[in-house]
């Protein structure tokens, strides 16, 4: 519920961008694997950019765990209601700030699951908003952009790293703009799953956290993100290795997780992030903080450390955006009514 002193913030808000006429208000919705995602925030219309972020909140609904234990990949009756539920609280919270529209995408989450277009289309009949599925080069292009808004870098010598509960994009630009995207299907749900069943040989459907993992097992989930850099085209790697490249870690894993997990430090260097590697043995759930992700902090801070040591990055700066920043400002999601076709 939203208190009367938020109310009161929002209505300054909604009166004081009323006074710029080239500047709207809105809202986007990022269903992930871990839920919706919601960022509300004041956009400039000639310049295309987030002047101002108003509110951000992320409503936990595990789509990941509710698709890999479905055989046939399909979401479950109860888990479309958790996600129409969590939905519904995104846009009560949207429709506070008198939002100019709305724009929901789903990466992953929607894309994977056998049934996601009937559960994107059971979200725009109860709703009125449609769900654009995006595929893995857009949502790539989305976080990209999103990130470099906000730093004084060319796009060629930027590299963004984006992992998601159930993908990892890899996005830089050449000489001339034009967007590059690496994609790999195997996100951080995917690694989690490897240490509970591969490490620790236990049975994914009964264990959701591999926490506390032992120093032994935290060795061997290193040694399998370090070989996941074989899965990593040739052109980033080249681009690591140059100098003149800043790595960027965006989305929620980075924004949300690891940040907490470097105690807000960024930029964080290999050295730094191997220290809270080594000190995860024997951390339980509310060791690492507790609450809905907690399940997921460790296991995704090792994944990081032993990508960053196979691809030789010495130290990378995390930028709190996610594709919901990006859809603020995509065109072709506001040229036309949210509701409206692709």
């Amino acid at each position: 519920m939203i208190s009367i002193v938020q109310r009161i913030i929002v209505f300054c808000f909604v009166f004081t961008s009323a006074l710029y006429g080239e500047h709207a208000v809105r809202a986007a919705i990022d269903i992930g694997m871990g839920g919706p995602k919601l960022h509300i925030a004041e956009v400039d219309l000639n310049t295309h950019r987030i002047v101002r972020s108003l509110y951000s909140e992320r409503f936990f609904v595990n789509f990941y765990r509710g698709i890999s234990q479905d055989a046939d990949r399909r979401l479950s009756s109860d888990m479309m209601n958790q996600g129409l539920a969590a939905f519904n609280q995104a846009l009560e919270i949207a429709r506070l700030y008198s939002v100019e529209g709305v724009a929901a995408i789903s990466t992953a989450s929607l894309r994977s699951a056998a049934n996601g277009e009937q559960f994107a289309q059971l979200i725009e009949d109860e709703t009125g908003i449609k769900v654009h599925i995006v595929d893995q080069n857009l949502e790539g292009k989305l976080t990209f952009e999103a990130a470099l808004a906000q730093m004084d870098v060319d796009a060629e010598h930027l590299v963004v790293w984006d992992i998601g509960g159930g993908s990892t994009q890899w996005i830089t630009a050449d000489s001339n703009g034009t967007h590059i995207v690496g994609c790999s299907d195997e996100g951080s749900g995917a690694f989690r799953d490897f240490i509970i069943e591969t490490v620790q040989c236990r049975n994914v459907k009964e264990y959701t956290s591999p926490n506390p993992m032992s120093a032994e097992e935290i060795v061997q989930a290193e040694a399998h993100a370090y070989s996941l850099v074989g899965k990593i085209e040739r052109i980033f790697k080249k681009k690591l290795a140059d100098p003149r490249t800043i790595v960027v870690g965006a989305g929620n894993v980075f924004g949300c997780g690891i940040l907490a997990m470097m105690d807000g430090k960024s930029p964080f260097s290999l050295e730094e992030l191997e220290a809270v590697v080594i000190g995860l043995e024997n951390k339980t759930d509310d060791d690492l903080g507790g609450g809905d992700y907690a399940f997921c902090e460790g296991s995704n801070t090792i994944l990081v450390y032993g990508l960053m040591h196979g691809l030789g990055i010495k130290q990378m700066q995390i930028i709190p955006v996610n594709n919901a920043d990006g859809a603020l400002v995509y065109g072709p999601f506001w040229n036309k009514k949210p509701s409206d076709g692709e």
